[in-house]
């Protein structure tokens, strides 16, 4: 029954392929000196069986996208043609529809087995280039590890595509890219589209403090957690106008919302817009975590289309700038998060004296 749900899982993804974004807009990037080393040194011997596996589904692909196009497709225009000119009722008009969309992702499944051939065997070499770092191409978070989180919007169930963890000095790091959905009358809808990164810390924030996408004070009232009711005011007038801060410890939320980390939000949202038309950045400190909602509609760490050689390296910087990205999250409030802490100690050991 699994494996039934997982190739069903598999066409659909191939049919979203047909409607994704293929070739990303590759012009402003370049590769840096580590990537052509590691292009040279490490990818290029694994490319030879990737471009032998790659011609090969490349040519099913475009076998089965003809087979749908001139064949398919017409005789169930036919069929339904002939049935309304024999008096059928409009019933028939539904074959039309039901075998674009399961013909399209029989046929861009070759495309689908390659992306995750190319990444299963890339990928991995990319993100040790970072650190002592892992890829997957899903991740094992579970629902009520969202649910959980006072950020995540109202979801029924979620998918996960390409995941990346490890450890950036001692905060642990993993990245996958999320989709939520939830469930209505009409089938379902996506509540959610981005990525979400979660860093584990070495030690508790003591609080709950949640950094929210500024709504407008009416959706900002509707929206807020009962956990960290208390709003924030802080004296960075741009955060002001991009977040609303809420925490169940006014002073604690201080030692994490320093002026140095208001301004790395800052730029992490302007430097998201900026690489990968994030509409939203959202984070929440709770316990020993701290979790990251990126809203955005592109897909990351794409490999190039299955029309282009496995030998091309025009779509590696581009990954090479997501992952970069993603992982300077880690590195960019580490130190600040640990003097924070730091800081904090001493006051609550000064109280305490």
């Amino acid at each position: 029954m699994l494996n039934k749900i997982s190739e069903f899982t598999d066409y659909f993804d191939a049919f979203k392929l047909r409607f994704g974004q293929k070739n990303k807009e590759l012009n402003n990037a370049y590769a840096s000196d580590e990537l052509k080393n590691t292009f040279e040194n490490d990818i290029k011997p694994q490319l030879k069986s990737i471009e032998l596996n790659r011609e090969s589904l490349h040519a099913k692909f475009i076998k089965r996208k003809r087979q749908l196009n001139f064949v398919i497709l017409p005789i169930a225009a036919l069929i339904t043609i002939f049935a309304l000119f024999a008096g059928e009722d409009g019933s028939f008009l539904y074959i039309i529809p039901v075998s674009f969309c399961i013909g399209t992702g029989w046929a861009y499944k070759p495309a689908l087995d390659y992306v995750r051939h190319y990444k299963l065997k890339v990928m991995p070499i990319l993100v040790k280039m970072y650190g002592d770092f892992t890829y997957s191409l899903k991740s094992n978070l579970q629902a009520n590890d969202i649910k959980n989180l006072a950020i995540a919007s109202n979801f029924d169930y979620l998918k996960t595509e390409d995941c990346v963890t490890g450890k950036i000095d001692d905060i642990g790091f993993e990245f996958t890219e999320l989709t939520l959905h939830k469930r209505s009358k009409n089938g379902s809808n996506r509540v959610f589209k981005g990525c979400l990164v979660l860093l584990t810390m070495p030690f508790n924030f003591n609080s709950h403090t949640l950094v929210k996408h500024d709504h407008g004070k009416v959706l900002n009232w509707l929206t807020k957690d009962n956990k960290a009711t208390e709003k924030v005011a802080l004296e960075n007038v741009d955060f002001e106008n991009k977040f609303e801060v809420y925490s169940n410890d006014q002073v604690l939320a201080r030692y994490i919302l320093t002026p140095v980390m208001m301004e790395q939000l800052l730029s992490l949202l302007y430097a998201f817009v900026m690489k990968v038309n994030a509409t939203q950045l959202e984070c929440e400190f709770v316990g020993n975590k701290a979790v990251f909602f990126i809203r955005h509609t592109e897909n990351l760490l794409e490999p190039t289309w299955i029309d282009q050689s496995a030998f091309e390296i025009n779509a590696l910087p581009l990954i090479e700038q997501e992952l970069a990205l993603l992982i300077s999250i880690a590195k960019q409030l580490n130190l600040d998060l640990m003097a924070a802490r730091r800081v904090s100690k001493e006051n609550n050991l000064d109280s305490k004296s």
